[in-house]
């Protein structure tokens, strides 16, 4: 790599080397930029990191009035200063760190794996690269490595990370590395909510995010973030299914991928609806990978064995409720919470509309009633189960028709979307008018039952509103 040509592109990186010459301290970039290069990879290239060996904050003031802008405290206690520069429509981050340790070298072995251990000391004449952990080694080789087994007592989430830089940047985890994640999971436990998701959904960022799940899977990681996915292992689901509700549950997530890569994500509506935000930085597409997860969740609570068939009655609506318990334990959004409980909720209603030879406008209607804004979602999820499904009963052809008619559903709710919005014949104060009633329940189910019969064409004047109306009543 070229070295001195990637750093020449920092802005105001000839800043920081001249208040390192001028103060006399100890300046070094490391991290995830330096990474970043060595990969050939252009993500991470706005974030820049400095470990400061003395007077940081003063370091890092004399930075931000040099290049005019403002001076964000991250941690003081810890030493952690921040300076944001907007140019033209890019944004810069620079984040100054005091050196923790006697020395540098001490401090880069207090950091997570070896990939990030890399640096460049400012100031001097010429750009070198410091590699005291063989990062560039590993980064070569595609391998994944902790620098020593204590970096996880200071921080498990480290766990996490590993599966993040795994499937972001194509590593394989070393086997050290992954005896060390098994001995230290447990620790996740003392780890916030917040920083879990954080972690979590950047593995649901990557297009293959099944492969650092998977992994996660089988080292048991995954079951410290869920504690109910224990339960999920091992059980067993009938001549429908070939896989335990674990494994299957996996599976879906693998075949919504593959689904979603060759297919779904070629439709700019279905991307623009996937990709809208729920909250920070997090996005439906990213919510429904983990609601492949949790889809059959309800099921070992729900398994009964009767005249020698396994049902799992109700398993949705168990799931929705242990949905609402997970969401607290990852601190979900409002807005995620709802789709996600949502997803588990309806993801066996669309299997039976496709039941019908030709679902009917009415069905369709009351559907895309019940699941609001959710229900391409939950057609997804259906259509990633049901690809997941393949036990010795089941019926490939009828498999392959549920899928057109699910499709069909999905275009139909596209093209709908695009009408414009029909004019209310009646509002609730007509109603209570009309017949002399007070405000009650009553009220919206009279509004709902017109609605649906407005939109399926089968009123249109208030005339035809207020003779439903009153059957409605009566």
């Amino acid at each position: 790599m070229n070295l001195q040509k990637h750093l020449k592109k920092i802005p105001y990186i000839s800043v920081v080397s001249s208040i390192a010459k001028k103060k006399g301290t100890g300046i070094w970039l490391v991290g995830g930029f330096l990474r970043d290069i060595c990969l050939r990879k252009q993500c991470q290239k706005n974030d820049f990191d400095f470990c400061v060996e003395k007077d940081v904050v003063s370091v890092a003031r004399e930075f931000a009035r040099k290049i005019s802008s403002k001076l964000i405290v991250l941690d003081k206690e810890q030493g952690s200063y921040r300076v944001i520069l907007k140019r033209k429509n890019n944004i810069y981050t620079y984040d100054f760190t005091l050196m923790r340790g006697a020395n540098f070298y001490e401090d880069l072995s207090l950091r997570d794996f070896s990939i990030n251990t890399l640096a460049v000391k400012l100031g001097g004449p010429k750009y070198e690269l410091f590699d005291p952990f063989a990062g560039c080694r590993d980064l070569n080789r595609g391998v994944l490595r902790f620098i020593k087994e204590e970096v996880l007592l200071q921080d498990p989430l480290r766990i996490l990370r590993g599966f993040s830089f795994m499937v972001n940047y194509g590593l394989r985890i070393d086997a050290k590395t992954q005896k060390y994640m098994v001995e230290y999971k447990g620790f996740l436990k003392n780890v916030s909510g917040e920083r879990i998701s954080e972690e979590l959904f950047k593995i649901f960022s990557s297009p293959k995010s099944y492969s650092a799940i998977k992994k996660m899977s089988g080292l048991k990681v995954i079951d410290e973030i869920v504690p109910y996915i224990r339960q999920m292992r091992g059980v067993f689901q009938g001549p429908y299914h070939h896989l335990d509700v674990w494994q299957h549950s996996l599976e879906t997530l693998r075949k919504f991928e593959e689904l979603w890569g060759k297919r779904l994500s070629k439709n700019k509506d279905i991307c623009k609806y996937f990709s809208e935000e729920l909250a920070s930085g997090r996005s439906r597409l990213q919510i429904l990978k983990l609601s492949c997860l949790l889809h059959d969740i309800g099921k070992p609570f729900a398994k009964k064995r009767v005249k020698k068939k396994t049902i799992f009655h109700s398993h949705e609506k168990i799931g929705r409720d242990l949905a609402q318990d997970i969401s607290g334990l990852l601190r979900l959004s409002f807005r995620e919470k709802e789709f996600l409980k949502n997803l588990i909720f309806w993801h066996l209603r669309p299997g039976y509309l496709a039941d019908q030879a030709v679902p009917s406008q009415r069905a369709i209607y009351r559907f895309f009633r019940d699941t609001h804004q959710d229900g391409i979602g939950v057609i997804v999820l259906s259509l990633s189960d049901w690809r997941a499904t393949r036990g010795p009963l089941t019926d490939a052809n009828k498999r392959r028709k549920h899928e057109k008619v699910m499709l069909k559903l999905i275009d139909y709710h596209l093209r709908e979307q695009e009408k414009k919005p029909l004019i209310r014949i009646l509002n609730g104060y007509d109603i209570m008018r009309k017949f002399k009633l007070k405000p009650s329940p009553l009220i919206g189910k009279v509004l709902k039952k017109i609605k649906e019969e407005q939109t399926l064409g089968k009123i249109s004047t208030k005339t035809q509103a207020y003779k439903l109306a009153r059957k409605v009543i009566k």
